[in-house]
């Protein structure tokens, strides 16, 4: 992997150093997590604090954090020691960016009337999470799967707190699988600021309309919905593969949902004229 070239353990960077305050704080937020039980924790999170107010971000460490802030280009901040682990998380991360990156693309395509080009983001967005998973190593995987744990009563990062899959939801079937108790989840964590700032306000724009379903062609949307349920086709077979106890009946998934597998389930849309296995 040539990305061990190009990541630093973030316990190596001083946050003082950092003049942009969500890069700092997301920085403070993975250092506080890896010091948890420790007594330089106490310090940290005190700084953590701190900005995180400055910036109206929650003190935690954020799917936002670790994904859109994290300078992934520049040298992707780790939290692992091991140059092995290091490299899977530093993938992990820039594997996820670019996925979000063509979810981007999808809706706005779709808010273009660009039908078949949201068709293929989807379908692209698909071919990476797979290739992510056939790359990643498991062993690797369970080794900074630990630092995804939230601190200061906050849930960890988890791609739950992806913007992008549920207003895609929203755009092409109404959010028919964000039932009223998730709708309420997902407006709660908005306020937390648990979803990523530059998402999270259309996000709950699209929340709080009666009917946030676009006009497009059936084909379209029939495209769209079986394209989406492979995507967590592939995410579900993703967590059987690297954590299969978080499937056990009434787990609980890092971003703090009670009962994955029903959760991951209930997201699954019943697309009409397709089998829904």
């Amino acid at each position: 992997m040539n990305e061990i070239n190009i990541m630093r353990n973030v316990a190596d960077v001083d946050p003082s150093a950092i003049s942009e305050l969500r890069e700092r704080k997301a920085v403070l937020a993975m250092q506080a997590t890896a010091l948890v039980g420790t007594e330089m924790f106490a310090v940290t999170n005190r700084d953590l604090h701190t900005v995180a107010a400055d910036i109206g971000a929650a003190p935690t460490m954020t799917y936002e954090d670790l994904i859109f802030v994290n300078p992934l280009e520049d040298g992707t901040y780790v939290l692992s020691d091991d140059p092995v682990v290091a490299a899977n998380e530093a993938l992990f991360y820039r594997a996820h960016r670019s996925i979000e990156d063509v979810l981007a693309e999808t809706i706005d395509a779709i808010q273009s009337g660009e039908f078949d080009a949201a068709v293929a983001c989807v379908q692209h967005a698909g071919g990476e999470l797979g290739s992510l998973y056939r790359q990643l190593d498991p062993k690797a995987f369970a080794a900074f799967r630990p630092y995804f744990r939230g601190i200061n009563g906050y849930p960890g990062p988890s791609g739950l707190f992806t913007a992008a899959i549920p207003t895609i939801d929203l755009l092409t079937h109404g959010g028919r699988n964000i039932f009223d108790q998730e709708r309420a989840r997902l407006l709660q964590d908005i306020d937390r600021r648990l979803y990523p700032s530059h998402q999270s306000g259309q996000l709950r724009k699209l929340l709080e309309q009666e009917e946030p379903r676009l006009e497009m062609p059936a084909e379209a949307r029939v495209a769209l919905g079986s394209l989406l349920n492979r995507f967590r086709k592939v995410h579900t077979g993703s967590v059987r593969k690297f954590v299969p106890e978080a499937l056990n009946a009434g787990a609980e998934g890092s971003g703090g949902v009670a009962d994955v597998a029903s959760y991951l389930s209930s997201k699954m849309l019943h697309v009409e004229g397709v089998g829904n296995d």
